[in-house]
């Protein structure tokens, strides 16, 4: 099994989403950073790769609102249940998703997002053990504006 904290060793960041121009947007973002990072269109896509190289895998950003029948939120569940030393951070442009709607310990980040908030997250959650700190939401400035206690 591989350390994903291992010095000299680039974390591996899994971005899921579907339009095309934001999952590149993200992936060059991690990758002009000093990220590795795959990608993914779907959840369940996400969910194979996090199955052949979970244990690579340090954070998954993904879009709420993914093709097929397992959105954002029931893939951040499945990935608190399955790996979960795998930090999770969500985001979604729809207003009709809530942080409210967070019952698995993730953060959630509205779009659109500004490329520092991203970034200043991903490092920390990157190189900080899975702690259980609970869901939070990003707001501007990257200002966490709420954090629930639940696990």
């Amino acid at each position: 099994m591989t350390d994903p904290n291992t010095p000299g060793q680039k974390p591996v960041i899994l971005v899921v989403e579907d339009e095309p121009d934001e999952r590149f947007l993200a992936a060059t973002l991690l990758e002009e950073t000093g990220f590795t990072v795959i990608e993914a269109e779907t959840a369940e896509r996400a969910l194979a790769i996090l199955n052949d190289r979970g244990d690579e895998v340090s954070v998954v950003f993904s879009d709420v609102r993914t093709p097929g029948p397992i959105g954002g939120f029931e893939l951040a569940r499945i990935i608190g249940v399955t790996w979960p030393r795998v930090r999770v951070l969500l985001t979604s442009g729809d207003a009709g998703d809530q942080p409210s709607d967070l019952r698995v310990s993730a953060t959630f980040i509205p779009k659109p997002w500004r490329a520092d908030d991203i970034l200043a997250w991903v490092e920390q959650a990157a190189g900080r053990p899975a702690g259980g700190t609970g869901p939070s939401v990003i707001g501007p400035g990257g200002k966490i504006i709420s954090r629930s206690m639940e696990t």
